[in-house]
């Protein structure tokens, strides 16, 4: 499995989490909510753990920020329980993962993060969200 399928993987697995968190709250299942909501964090935060900020420069300070972001709106939504948010989250890292999907197989080995190495142009889509 190449890095940058893991880290396609990862972004799978927090818009899966995402996802149940959004439907056991429509159950008023707050414990499990609460437990998909720290998977996702988990995840994001893995992400963000194992940038490369040195080799990565600019787009990974960008990513960074990005995950910073969804971390910190994480423990919002486990509060507030806020569907908006978590909509939100669910379209920024849909947008990270499209921008990892652009990418060929084969990751510059002259960007990257510890887990995967990012291409400035491939990943500008990505980073442009607004947040």
């Amino acid at each position: 499995m190449s890095q940058k399928d893991l880290i396609l993987l990862l972004h799978n697995g927090a818009l899966k989490f995402l996802g149940q968190a959004k439907e056991e709250l429509a159950k008023e299942n707050t414990e499990v909510f609460a437990d998909r909501i720290e998977r996702t964090h988990r995840i994001v935060q893995h992400l963000y753990t194992t940038l490369d900020f040195e080799a990565g420069g600019d787009i990974a300070e960008k990513l960074g920020s990005l995950y910073s972001f969804i971390i910190s709106q994480l423990y919002i939504v486990n509060s507030t329980r806020s569907v908006d948010i978590i909509d939100d989250l669910t379209e920024v890292i849909s947008n990270l993962k499209e921008g990892w999907q652009y990418l060929g197989s084969e990751i510059p080995a002259d960007i990257g993060t510890a887990a995967a190495r990012k291409n400035d142009i491939t990943m500008e889509k990505a980073l442009s969200v607004q947040v």
